[in-house]
């Protein structure tokens, strides 16, 4: 088997997310401007992208797509939908769609051995099912023999900003870099795009002891400065901070495909920096999870990518940090995605990555305190797991769980086949299954783990095809 695709993954472009942020600038789309299609379309807050096999890229709305059929593709310029052979589409990227409501609340987030991960809301488990109820899909069934890991989140430990949900209480700024041109961060379904000098700004609250989190995509050079505990919401230029309108004390966090650091940053003070130490995760990858820790008690920035500890800088002169915002600016060497933004209180504690543990032959829970049980996992309520340590069968409060790792659950990843795709949740996730049809909001699927399965259309971002075909016999 070979692919014979040429982009491939998330960003499939150096093309195409020039047309992404396009079509995100142009997001208000007035309905009066289009003449009445043939069907009533459900109209997006901003508009799809129709990736096709054959390079060509189309923006617009997706009407309706239909295995073994034909894809309908609306545009507000063309009375008649565009009609594709659906063998031909390559991807989807969805635009903005009102969200349903209520959404259940989510409390655990779930690895598959399939590669599939997504929150949702514990509802009981049993010796052969764990029952979720999930934002996209309602009640899903999920064989305890599929599942390798659960995280739990906590409701005292809610989040002082979650997003990005739109440009609303950002602030734009203007980046002068004297060789690259300026632009703006464009929005578009729960992420922010960067394709030139630009720089954003918000006020959140940064407690004393922040964790910030966030995931980052990039073509080509990696180079963004993450302002940290700033009280200036526009770009500062560190040649000429003096000059500068008066902002107070903040840290930089530059973060390059070569070497991460972080600069103290005061007016009227020499620049001082903390510490440089090489990454080679940004060289040999096009995206990241960051995770940043701060303890203004110990004068600490902590920075973890991909769950791993990188650096920790200590500012021995005292913590600088005078306000309580953050600052993205991207100095424009390459396109740049900005996601999944979560700030909250932190512990202090540095807790280890959920792992998959194909070789054990027991489980393990780890406990928010740090305790860990070793034994198996038995049933559960909604509120309660029991536990089975030796002939001990122990009961236990979700709000006391970190992380349950289940043993002996190799990987059971494989290519996906044909007409199968990709799904990316709004705000993380991901999910495999075979399309079959999306019509009114709705995407009918079938998945070798919950069988059919009826999903929620404004719940995704996008729809991969990892297209294969047979090798050419000579």
């Amino acid at each position: 088997m070979s692919n014979p695709r040429t982009l491939t993954g998330t960003w499939k472009i150096a093309l195409s997310l020039c047309c992404v942020l396009h079509v995100a600038l142009m997001a208000q789309e007035s309905v009066s401007q289009a003449p009445a299609p043939a069907e009533e379309v459900s109209r997006p807050l901003s508009k799809d992208m129709l990736l096709l096999t054959n390079g060509d890229q189309i923006s617009g709305i997706l009407q309706s797509f239909q295995h073994r059929g034909h894809t309908l593709w609306h545009r507000s310029d063309i009375h008649e939908p565009f009609r594709f052979l659906s063998d031909g589409v390559d991807e989807i990227m969805l635009g903005d769609r009102a969200k349903p409501q209520p959404l259940p609340r989510r409390n655990v987030t779930l690895r598959l051995n399939n590669g599939d991960t997504f929150s949702g809301e514990w509802q009981s488990l049993n010796a052969t099912n764990l029952i979720l109820n999930t934002a996209f899909a309602g009640t899903l069934q999920i064989p305890r023999d599929r599942w390798q890991w659960a995280v739990f989140q906590h409701s005292d430990g809610e989040y002082l900003y979650e997003g990005p949900t739109g440009l609303e209480g950002w602030t734009m700024g203007e980046v002068n870099t004297g060789e690259l041109d300026g632009g703006d961060w464009a929005y578009r379904n729960g992420a922010f795009y960067a394709l030139k000098a630009a720089s954003i700004a918000r006020m959140i609250g940064m407690p004393d002891r922040m964790r910030l989190e966030f995931d980052m995509e990039w073509k080509g050079s990696l180079n963004l400065a993450v302002a940290l505990y700033t009280d200036y919401l526009q770009p500062v230029s560190l040649a000429d901070k003096d000059s500068e309108p008066d902002f107070g004390g903040f840290y930089s966090l530059q973060l390059t495909s070569y070497a991460v650091n972080v600069l103290m940053v005061k007016q009227k003070e020499p620049l001082q920096y903390l510490g440089m130490t090489q990454t080679p995760v940004f060289r040999q990858a096009t995206k990241a999870h960051v995770d940043v820790r701060t303890n203004k008690a110990n004068q600490t920035i902590s920075l973890l990518v991909n769950g791993k500890l990188v650096k920790r800088w200590v500012d021995q002169g005292g913590f600088a940090g005078e306000g309580n915002g953050i600052r993205l600016v991207h100095q424009g060497q390459g396109a740049l995605r900005f996601s999944n933004l979560k700030i909250s209180a932190w512990d202090g504690k540095f807790e280890q990555p959920p792992t998959n543990r194909p070789q054990a032959t027991v489980d393990l829970l780890t406990l928010r305190n740090g305790d860990r049980f070793i034994g198996s996992l038995e049933e559960s309520t909604e509120s309660r797991i029991q536990f089975k340590i030796g002939e001990t069968v122990t009961e236990l409060e979700f709000d006391r769980i970190a992380k349950i790792e289940l043993g002996g659950l190799p990987d059971a990843t494989r290519p996906l086949r044909h007409v199968e795709v990709l799904g990316t949740l709004v705000g993380g996730g991901q999910l495999q299954f075979l399309l079959e049809s999306v019509q009114d909001d709705v995407i009918q699927g079938t998945s070798e783990i919950y069988g059919p399965i009826s999903m929620r259309l404004p719940l995704f971002e996008k729809l991969d095809f990892q297209r294969v075909v047979p090798v050419e016999k000579p």
